[in-house]
């Protein structure tokens, strides 16, 4: 049996499949063939939509072992090809999670609030507690609930509003603190990201090796690492003024300032960096920022990069989620012996030589970072029309949602990274021909620029209610 429809080849770049005119073109002439010769070709004949619809069935075919082809190669696997490969690696892709929330709950004293006790937010979102508790004699007592719904719910101070399951002597709620926001099933850009890292969790005393096994701790979500090999402390602590994007500065009590540096300090605007050098060296003199500022007093500033100073001979990690118990333990398991760390957790680790020590066993202290959640801000400015959905303001933001969480495919907005706003304007054009925008900003308090540096010490976090949209 022979036909003329091309067959598809594998080649360098592994399986080619022929293009859909030549496949329609054997098709064809297979059916001229099988009919004699004569036949008119033309695609509005029975014989031509005969020949279109093999043709699409043959293409299809090509279509999915293509995808079944390039599911083997993580650089382009996704869904359930990802993760076969991410088994190989004993790794499993990360769950969605719910959002956290400390919850004050008052009413009378010696009131039992049980475990899966519910209350609603303003938005009619449903949470339930993760601990029971018991009213004591203050009047109120404080404890954590779980949103009902997966993913990034905003949850802001006093958002919290009404228990959803009257318990009686319980009489009302009220958050005093912003939740935790949940994230969506972790994307195929992390995951990625993060199989890869963990090929360097056989190797030892690494940046890739301790990274990549934090990052296999249970619920880690997000983590940063780096190091200072000198034997003095990175960074600077400075005192100087600023005066529009010059940073004159006056005093070094230690260290060296360099470009690239992040600025710290009181009046400083978020992302703030030396984006080069004026009449200073590394010490007293002026410095070029990216941002305007007006700071005429005298003004202490930490100048490092990431934001962070570095002790001699220290490594340092920001880690977002998981147990601090947890996170310490992989650290000094992957860490070389003799080095510093930096953080603003403790955690204590004890060894036991597998076997090779007695009681007591030595114990060491391993410091780490927990990021300060940092709320980011757009500000989205759009052109109206008579095609605009009634919806558009809800799909714009769950856009950016999905594209600043990573669950539409792309990397998470993480530690230590510099958000863009041009990242956000393909997520909102695929919306529908009814998009047109005039502007995209980010900012931290207000949304006002193109860019926005996220420190070392900072993971960013966004709610839909830090997304606003206006049609003009």
């Amino acid at each position: 049996m022979t036909t003329n429809v091309p067959a598809p080849t594998f080649g360098a770049n592994g399986f080619i499949a022929p293009l859909e005119s030549a496949i329609l073109a054997g098709a064809q002439a297979d059916l001229n063939q099988a009919f004699g010769g004569n036949l008119n070709p033309a695609l509005n004949t029975p014989q031509g939509q005969l020949a279109s619809s093999l043709t699409a069935i043959i293409a299809q075919t090509d279509s999915e072992f293509l995808a079944l082809s390039n599911g083997v190669d993580p650089a382009y696997a996704a869904g359930r090809m990802q993760d076969a490969i991410g088994r190989i690696y004993f790794l499993t892709r990360i769950p969605a999670s719910s959002t956290t929330v400390t919850v004050r709950c008052t009413g009378a004293v010696g009131t039992v609030i049980p475990v899966g006790s519910m209350v609603s937010d303003a938005a009619g979102n449903l949470y339930t507690s993760l601990a029971a508790g018991t009213i004591p004699i203050a009047g109120f007592i404080d404890i954590v609930f779980s949103s009902v719904l997966t993913g990034p719910i905003a949850c802001p101070i006093g958002y919290i509003t009404a228990i959803y399951q009257a318990i009686i002597g319980w009489d009302r709620v009220e958050n005093l603190a912003a939740g935790t926001p949940g994230t969506d099933v972790e994307s195929r850009a992390d995951f990625e990201f993060r199989r890869e890292l963990s090929v360097a969790m056989n190797a030892q005393g690494t940046l890739d090796a301790i990274l990549g096994t934090v990052l296999q701790v249970a619920n880690v979500l997000d983590a940063y690492g780096t190091e200072n090999v000198t034997s003095i402390q990175s960074g600077a602590q400075v005192i100087g003024t600023i005066a529009t994007t010059v940073l004159t500065v006056s005093a070094v009590a230690s260290g060296t300032l360099a470009v690239g540096d992040m600025v710290i300090g009181a009046g400083i605007e978020q992302g703030t960096f030396i984006s080069s050098l004026g009449t200073g060296t590394g010490g007293t003199g002026t410095y070029n920022l990216n941002l305007t500022h007006t700071i005429g007093a005298p003004t202490t500033f930490v100048v490092a990069q990431g934001g962070v100073r570095l002790k001699a001979h220290s490594i340092y990690f920001a880690v977002y989620g998981g147990l601090a118990q947890s996170i310490g333990n992989a650290i000094w398991l992957k860490k070389s012996p003799g080095c510093d760390y930096n953080g603003n957790t403790t955690v204590t680790v004890t060894d036991s030589g597998n076997g090779t020590y007695q009681l007591p066993y030595p114990s060491y202290t391993v410091l780490f970072q927990i990021p300060a959640p940092v709320a980011i801000k757009f500000a989205i400015t759009m052109a109206t029309n008579a095609q605009v959905p009634n919806d558009a303001i809800a799909q714009v933001r769950d856009a950016v949602l999905a594209t600043f969480n990573g669950s539409s495919g792309t990397s998470r907005a993480r530690i230590g990274a510099e958000i863009y706003h041009s990242s956000y304007y393909s997520a909102i054009f695929a919306l529908g021909q009814w998009v047109q925008i005039f502007e995209i900003l980010v900012g931290v308090g207000t949304a006002n620029r193109t860019s926005v540096l996220i420190g070392i010490h900072q993971v960013p976090t966004l709610t839909s209610t830090d997304i606003s949209v206006t049609f003009s």
